[in-house]
């Protein structure tokens, strides 16, 4: 571990001998020009009880050949600057996964700040000399925003990135490609590495290509135009080259590009390369495996694909992706909306691990090809929580530094240290971040015989937040992929997450955006600059314990089966088996058995916090485990059911059987129907909020209109949209909203033209009257999932309570 220097005196004369830092102690009439700057970077401030702020900068000695910095850490808090002495820089292919010694860091040059700036985990292993110890200045990434205002700083901070990101990007392309090292060192002295902002035209069609540009990070929408023809689009992400056709001659641009996020490239002369023929050769050879495809070329998702509406449905979804910047979260969750059967649990499992949820069901929704066919859609939200982001805002507009990014890549907030100002709340753009009060008030729940009713059959609403009221001594809280919580206690070797462990159908992932959206790790070259950390799985596509209950479930269910038959034509229903048993009895056992089994699932299901295995498991087991004491008891139970409790059992049974096999049927069915009506997912609570809406201004615009048509329109219009018919219409046809108001008023047009003054307001009505009904269906979907639950509870209720009295009968029986 490196020695703190705890001397202010020692580390000012540092600070005063740093050619980056010394006009921090610049003064002015008698005074420091940057007094309060200077007291929170090296004293640290205090703004009230326990809300200190600062020291960022601390000079540190490390031991010989100590590791500062290690290659593949995440390291987004904290940057260096050589004080004295000199550090060693190694960098670790993954090719070979020996440690090279790639060069050696002065003093007085700054370290480290990719991570800080940019978002990526280190790329090189930094030490101290092996020879001597090396004090070093770590300066945490608050002090940026005070540091910068140091024109000095600032420029050599500029100067030490893009040096940095010229040296990784370059040392890269060594190692992908094996360049000499001399091609490299020339490579160098014509390179430039640069950052540029979204919406930056990059070049234009039919200009010279005048530069080589190599994406390490970001992402470019290549654009055609042609006179005879429609344009051409398409996008490209990092590691690709573009331009080496103008390497070997003179030529233009056969398209534009412009980027569509903050992108940072290694700019390449053409003319100058033109000028080392021993480089040009063997870098137009080196790169040409990185070279894009042609624009308006097949995509390929598993197989080609030239089925234009395809393609143009993968390049909308690359669109929003890109654009909403989903592709770029570190940890992304996304919901399956055809397996979501919208029950609230992920929300409640986040508000028991935390507290109070970090997770709302709203979000950023998108539809996308799953296959390479026009009819694979997949609906995804990915809702209001945190992401984890490459370069998120909320990290960066921290003024104290409560934010950083941690070992596992994800983006935390210390409580100690968050002042409550509410910046990153605000710069988030995903509505990810919450201000709570530090000292959160509980809310009072009646819990009166009506609410223990609900909460038994399973109608409760998920609980509702006490609103916060308060305007100080709040504490910012996100998303913090359940670390340092019991759902991850220290030792773990897997992270697991309270909301995808509790969701019963599977329907929620944390996922690599880019591994999992096909269509966007076909646009990244092979050219991979960074270690990826997302730890999310992607169990929608590849789930071995699913897979294998599955199997493990059908062939129990078919060996039971077979084998209760044999038994029964072997020996019947009486008939000794070994001298012990006999079939009824079996049977009854083993239907026993899968009763228990079915009720571990109601048991898991209230355990939010710990790990007992994901709840879409236990699920599974509770399915084939019904199955199979189904059968196993209706054997059992023969063609004389006794007496009349052993009746009402049978009863009870077959209820239970009849309303869990038709509540797997609207969890297989209403979701799917869900996602093909509704223009972006909603909660049922919103739904009806809408609803309420709409027919207040339904009713408004009807009550404005002349009496003569508010009669048409009572009697008219707004039957037709009410009936069955029209509500049935909205499941049966995949009917985009607006088409369907287009053709509603195409249907009452003779009224609206003669309605004369009233024409709007009976344009809107029919808008509304349509929109209602659209609500309606989702509304009644919402319902329909819920449905089969109260029964099922209480028949289960009522068939355990019986089964217990027959077993006692039985015993007794046996014993007397």
């Amino acid at each position: 571990m490196p020695r703190e220097h705890k001397s202010r005196r020692e580390l000012l004369d540092i600070i005063k001998a740093m050619p980056s830092l010394q006009s921090l102690l610049a003064m002015h009439d008698g005074h420091f020009e940057y007094e309060l700057d200077l007291e929170v970077t090296v004293y640290g401030r205090a703004y009230g009880a326990n809300k200190k702020v600062g020291p960022y900068i601390r000079l540190l000695t490390y031991d010989p050949s100590e590791p500062i910095i290690t290659q593949g850490d995440w390291g987004g808090n904290t940057f260096f600057i050589v004080a004295d002495g000199t550090t060693e820089v190694f960098f670790t292919p993954p090719e070979t996964g020996k440690e090279i010694k790639v060069a050696e860091i002065p003093p007085g040059t700054l370290f480290g700040e990719m991570s800080v700036l940019a978002g990526v985990p280190r790329n090189a292993t930094i030490k101290a000399h092996s020879q001597k110890p090396t004090k070093i200045l770590e300066l945490q990434r608050p002090a940026l925003r005070l540091l910068r205002k140091l024109d000095k700083f600032n420029d050599a901070l500029d100067r030490s990135y893009r040096n940095h990101g010229r040296d990784s990007m370059l040392e890269s392309i060594k190692v992908t490609t094996g360049l000499s090292d001399e091609l490299l060192n020339q490579l160098k002295t014509i390179s430039t590495f640069r950052v540029f902002a979204k919406n930056h035209t990059l070049f234009r069609q039919n200009e010279e290509i005048r530069r080589v540009y190599i994406i390490k990070q970001g992402w470019i929408r290549r654009r055609q135009d042609a006179p005879a023809r429609d344009s051409i689009e398409d996008y490209l992400g990092m590691g690709f080259a573009l331009g080496l056709e103008g390497v070997m001659k003179n030529d233009n641009w056969a398209y534009g590009g412009t980027l569509m996020s903050r992108a940072e490239v290694l700019e390449i002369s053409t003319s100058k390369l033109r000028q080392i023929p021993a480089l040009r050769g063997d870098f137009i050879r080196a790169l040409a495996k990185f070279e894009p495809p042609t624009l308006g070329a097949r995509i390929a998702l598993d197989k080609p694909i030239s089925n234009e509406e395809v393609r143009k449905e993968v390049l909308e979804a690359q669109s929003d992706l890109i654009s909403t910047g989903l592709v770029d979260g570190n940890n992304l969750l996304v919901m399956d909306m055809a397996l979501c059967v919208r029950c609230g649990n992920c929300s409640l499992a986040c508000h028991k691990i935390h507290g109070r949820s970090r997770l709302a069901r709203r979000g950023v929704h998108l539809t996308r090809l799953e296959a390479p066919r026009l009819g694979a859609i997949q609906s995804i939200l990915s809702p209001e929580v945190c992401m984890h982001c490459a370069d998120p805002e909320c990290l960066t507009g921290c003024p104290t530094g409560a934010i950083g990014r941690y070992e596992l890549g994800q983006v935390d907030i210390n409580p100690k240290t968050c002042i409550g100002c509410g910046d990153c709340a605000s710069q988030c753009p995903y509505n990810a971040i919450s201000m709570i009060e530090r000292t959160p008030k509980v809310a009072e729940i009646k819990v009166d015989f009506a609410y223990k009713l609900k909460d038994f059959l399973r109608l409760q609403p998920d609980p509702i937040p006490v609103p916060v009221t308060a305007t100080d001594d709040l504490v910012a809280v996100k998303c913090n992929l359940c670390t340092a919580t019991t759902m991850n206690p220290e030792g773990s070797k897997e992270a697991r997450y309270s909301c995808e462990e509790n969701c019963p159908t599977g329907a929620l992932a944390r996922i690599n955006p880019k591994t999992y959206f096909a269509e966007i790790g076909q646009i990244q070259g092979f050219l991979q600059l960074d270690k990826t950390h997302a730890i999310g799985r992607n169990i929608h596509k590849k789930d071995p314990p699913h897979t294998t209950l599955h199997m493990a479930g059908i062939g129990l269910s078919v060996l039971l089966l077979i084998g209760t038959i044999f038994g029964f034509q072997q020996y019947g229903m009486g008939g000794s088996i070994f001298g012990l048993l006999n079939m009824r009895w079996i049977t009854g056992l083993v239907g026993l058995v899968g009763i228990v089994l079915v009720m571990t699932y109601p048991f898991r299901r209230q355990v939010y916090t710990k790990r007992k295995g994901a709840l879409r498991y236990w699920l599974l087991i509770h399915g084939y485990a019904g199955v199979i004491a189904g059968f196993m008891i209706l054997l059992h139970g023969g063609s004389d059911s006794g007496g009349w409790l052993t009746t009402a059992l049978m009863w009870a049974w077959d209820i239970v059987i009849g309303t869990g096999i038709f509540g797997i049927l609207m969890y297989f069915i209403i979701p799917r129907l869900l996602i093909r009506i509704e223009e972006s997912p909603l909660l049922i609570d919103d739904l009806k909020v809408r609803r309420n809406e709409l027919q207040v201004e339904i009713s408004r615009s009807t009550n404005a209109s002349q009496p003569a048509m508010q009669d048409r329109i009572k009697k008219n219009i707004l039957p037709r949209f009410m009936s069955a018919g029209f509500l049935i219409r909205n499941y049966l046809q995949r009917e985009p909203l607006e088409e369907m108001m287009d053709a509603a008023k195409a249907q009452f047009r003779s009224d609206i033209e003669s309605a004369g003054a009233d024409r709007k307001n009976v344009e809107a009505i029919i808008e509304n009257a349509v929109a209602l009904r659209r609500v309606d269906a989702l509304v009644y979907l919402h319902q329909t999932l819920k449905l089969w639950l109260p029964p099922h509870v209480l028949s289960t209720s009522v068939m355990l309570a019986l089964l217990v009295v027959h077993i006692i009968q039985v015993v007794y029986f046996v014993a007397r």
